[in-house]
């Protein structure tokens, strides 16, 4: 006799989750157990709020100060023309809970700081919490990576270099690398500020060729990482200690190796 389906979020999560091999009860109770903070309400904080957001984590917290434009509609699947000139996360909020009701989604229309975050998120030792970076700002990772090391917190920044989608390195305290150890991704500070406020300038007319394809696979890479965390299998997952990117047209994948740093000036403080 064929068993009845489940009409539920958790069922065919479960059946996935099965189908590679993890324990799907432990990964379906870790995460309902976490709070998870996304900073970066775009093209990619809207594929991984929706993913997360059908687990029913025990909180949601969405952080973006920009406002939805018409060049973003080409990505940002959850908004409408009708959204254009609101809050990314405000709408976001609302697009998550009308699809499921019983998530608990808190939004803060400002552009993150470790001050906010620190204001946002009441720590507590018994929670757990994960931490996803999809903006693509320097001082975003920067205030990012100051307050999740400092609150030994996992942290994985998601983003893409043009056709390459990239996830990494996944911050585990105590663990693995965080994203500035081995300067892989820290920016030296030119010795003239002239010179320094040129290339920020520069830095800030670049327009990124944000698409669907990138975006997705980007998201659907950190998908799977975080899978792998939250079934406790560290062996799993392949942004531990690197960079991992694929090529969105040729499918050829990249790896950066981010070893620990003892002398990380984000993180050397977990080796003492």
């Amino acid at each position: 006799m064929v068993k009845p389906k489940k009409d539920t979020l958790d069922f065919k999560n479960y059946l996935y989750l099965l189908s590679i091999d993890v324990d799907a009860k432990l990964v379906l109770n870790n995460l309902k157990n976490t709070i998870v903070i996304i900073i970066g309400c775009g093209g990619i904080g809207n594929f991984l709020s929706y993913s997360l957001a059908t687990f029913t984590p025990e909180k949601m917290i969405l952080i973006d100060g920009d406002k939805i434009e018409n060049s973003n509609l080409n990505r940002q699947l959850l908004f409408t023309t009708k959204d254009i000139g609101y809050s990314k996360a405000d709408i976001l909020k609302k697009q998550i809970q009308l699809r499921n009701p019983l998530l608990d989604v808190t939004s803060y229309d400002r552009y993150v700081t470790e001050d906010l975050l620190e204001k946002s998120i009441k720590l507590t030792d018994n929670k757990r919490y994960l931490v996803i970076l999809s903006g693509d700002s320097i001082t975003a990772l920067e205030e990012t990576t100051k307050y999740c090391v400092k609150n030994k917190i996992p942290f994985l920044n998601v983003g893409y270099l043009n056709d390459i989608s990239v996830i990494g390195p996944f911050y585990v305290p105590r663990i693995s690398s965080c994203p500035y150890c081995n300067n892989t991704l820290s920016l030296e500070k030119h010795e003239k500020d002239s010179m320094q406020n040129e290339l920020l300038n520069i830095n800030n007319k670049y327009e990124a060729p944000s698409s669907f394809t990138n975006n997705a696979l980007a998201s659907s890479l950190a998908m799977s990482d975080i899978i792998q965390f939250e079934a406790e299998k560290l062996d799993k997952v392949k942004s531990l200690n690197k960079r991992f990117g694929i090529d969105n047209v040729t499918f050829k994948n990249y790896t950066l190796e981010v070893p620990k740093d003892k002398d990380c000036s984000f993180c050397s403080e977990e080796n003492k």
